[in-house]
């Protein structure tokens, strides 16, 4: 059986992979399609797919270098990627990570201020000796990278401490220092950084949003969460599957992108499947404002979903047929 993937949403720059730039609020077929994907990433206005082999393809907007150079991209061999609003962050199956793009704010990662390379280059220096990566997680303009020995480093954005102390902006990447607890996850939203530790043990940090936290995410995120089993994160929320198939939700709720009430139990979870659906992310129908407000959207589909993805007013499933 093979797999298909479809995608639905924001695609004024073709970030879809439709083959045009129209929004769209059903899934449709992305033009190439495969049966092996690993991981797809959404940045502002673009899309990474990496597939099981090693390759990444690129969708969307390439004015600032984001999309990379795509010979260089098929030819190697990625075992992870993630994307901000304007970079792609491709971690390689030698344990380095490469960046492209354009980061006024250090979220390439390369040091020395820079800010823009169409070029994919590797972050010097990094991972430390004796280490490796165990995860890369990102946001609109900041990233993090969880080590095997449990700690975090992170580069870009830092305005509100979403990397932790100082408060300035990291160039390239940095230890956080002071995290009571060995790292397992991470994921990260505009302003934040939400970190657990291991299944079992479940102890939670969260970095950034020490003053201005308006929708009350710092006030109600949980410190411990000993059974969850998927962490994930939207602009101004954090997301908690926990092992019974439990959805609970904290932070910004304007949209409804907090879990509906009566919510049937969940395998598995990609911030965005409800809430702010102006570009058709959510599907169809959506309230006066654009939003699933409420309320989640059933889309019927052909076939069982083996992934999902989403981010950035995209959704992606991944289904086998």
């Amino acid at each position: 059986m093979s797999n298909k993937l479809f995608a639905f949403g924001s695609n004024g720059s073709g970030q879809l992979g439709l083959g045009h730039n129209d929004d769209t609020a059903s899934p449709q077929a992305v033009t190439r399609n495969d049966s092996h994907i690993a991981q797809i990433a959404a940045g502002g206005n673009h899309t990474i797919v990496l597939y099981t082999d090693g390759e990444a393809n690129f969708y969307g907007l390439n004015a600032s270098g984001q999309c990379g150079q795509l010979s260089q991209a098929a030819a190697s061999a990625w075992t992870q990627v993630a994307a901000t609003w304007t970079t792609s962050i491709l971690l390689h199956q030698d344990g380095t990570i490469f960046t492209c793009g354009e980061g006024l704010n250090g979220e390439l990662g390369l040091g020395g201020e820079k800010q823009q390379t169409q070029e994919l280059t590797r972050i010097p220096s990094f991972p430390p000796q004796g280490t490796s990566i165990a995860q890369i997680s990102s946001s609109m303009a900041h990233t993090v990278a969880i080590l095997s020995n449990g700690e975090v480093w992170g580069w870009g954005k830092n305005r509100k401490g979403q990397l932790g102390e100082p408060n300035i902006d990291v160039w390239s990447p940095r230890k956080v220092e002071g995290l009571p607890f060995a790292a397992a996850k991470a994921v990260c939203g505009k302003d934040f950084t939400y970190i657990v530790s291991a299944h079992g043990e479940g102890k939670a940090h969260l970095l950034g949003l020490p003053k201005n936290d308006r929708f009350g995410l710092r006030a109600s995120l949980p410190r411990f969460v000993p059974d969850w089993k998927d962490i994930a994160a939207s602009w101004g929320s954090v997301f908690v599957l926990k092992d019974n198939g439990e959805l609970h939700g904290f932070g910004r709720d304007d949209h409804g992108q907090l879990p509906p009430s009566g919510l049937p139990a969940v395998a598995a979870i990609a911030a965005g499947t409800w809430g702010w659906g102006e570009h058709g992310n959510c599907g169809e129908p959506t309230n006066e404002h654009g939003d699933v407000n409420g309320r989640w959207k059933e889309m019927e589909v052909h076939g069982q979903i083996a992934s999902i993805a989403a981010g950035c007013a995209t959704s992606f499933l991944v289904i086998t047929g």
